[in-house]
């Protein structure tokens, strides 16, 4: 697919902003909804299937902290989603650029995660692949930050439906759950689990954690009641772990400190989220 390329005369494709290992996506310019987009193609050997799933789900699903396809369309042997366009890159971006972030921030990133995950279980879906680089963001210079939680192509509903193919372990290593890796079925205790893991990355700077990643002691920064949520997220035991992601958002709003703005590293610079996808192309 080339610049310019357009699906369903509707979608014009503009730059590729990013790949997957079945997918490709696209910034487009939404010619009927006069916007741009994020366009993601996903090679799909039944498209009505995808098509009927993302529909049903795409609804179930819409939530400021969660991002989810707003329109879809069968393009050849793919499914183009079309999704806001997030210009902020996501978490793991973040965690290269700045390495730790301060408690404060690291505790609202955690809030807002878990206020998606609240929802999603909610109707029925295990999201199954929470890690940073499914956490995006908003360019935000000075405030505070907004994410999204997305990418569902693994997501479990209670319908036993997804995207990807059956029989065998799916997810990513580091971030799975100690069950999952001895098959156990998916629940939301997994995808609290991955929050913790993602939270712990956040708060130590570490890269990225191993199968069955052990936490280790708090570090000095680290304020002891904030640690002890993400011990408790993290529990190797699903039933040691917080009952739902609304009792861990509970539990962190008893210990969380306010966020002042600027937001600064613990070296004391200022930590911004930049644009990284600059000014779109021309659409003609």
């Amino acid at each position: 697919m080339y610049a310019g390329w357009e699906i369903g005369g509707r979608f014009t494709m503009l730059d590729r902003i990013g790949a997957g290992g079945t997918s490709r996506v696209w910034r487009a310019h939404d010619r009927l909804a006069g916007r741009y987009c994020a366009a993601k193609l996903v090679r799909q050997r039944d498209t009505t299937a995808v098509l009927r799933v993302v529909r049903e789900r795409a609804i179930r699903l819409a939530h400021p902290h969660v991002l989810t396809p707003y329109a879809w369309y069968p393009a050849d042997d793919d499914v183009l989603l079309a999704m806001d366009l997030m210009r902020g890159g996501s978490l793991e971006t973040l965690l290269g650029d700045y390495g730790r972030l301060p408690p404060e921030y690291a505790a609202e990133v955690l809030d807002q995660m878990l206020t998606a995950l609240s929802h999603i279980h909610a109707a029925g879906v295990v999201h199954r692949d929470v890690k940073p680089a499914n956490v995006l963001l908003e360019p935000s210079p000075v405030g505070a930050p907004h994410t999204r939680l997305g990418d569902f192509g693994i997501a479990l509903g209670a319908d036993g439906m997804r995207l990807t193919t059956t029989g065998f372990v799916v997810g990513t290593p580091g971030y799975m759950a100690p069950e999952v890796l001895d098959w156990a079925r998916p629940s939301p205790a997994q995808d609290l689990y991955a929050a913790g893991m993602v939270t712990w990355r956040m708060l130590t700077g570490a890269d990225l954690p191993e199968p069955r990643q052990r936490l280790g002691p708090r570090p000095p920064w680290v304020p002891p009641l904030l640690w002890e949520v993400v011990e408790h997220l993290c529990a190797p035991a699903p039933e040691d772990r917080p009952a739902t992601a609304e009792a861990a958002r509970h539990a962190l709003t008893a210990c969380r400190a306010p966020l002042t703005f600027p937001a600064r590293t613990l070296d004391g610079e200022p930590l911004q989220i930049f644009d990284h996808l600059g000014p779109p192309p021309a659409v003609r």
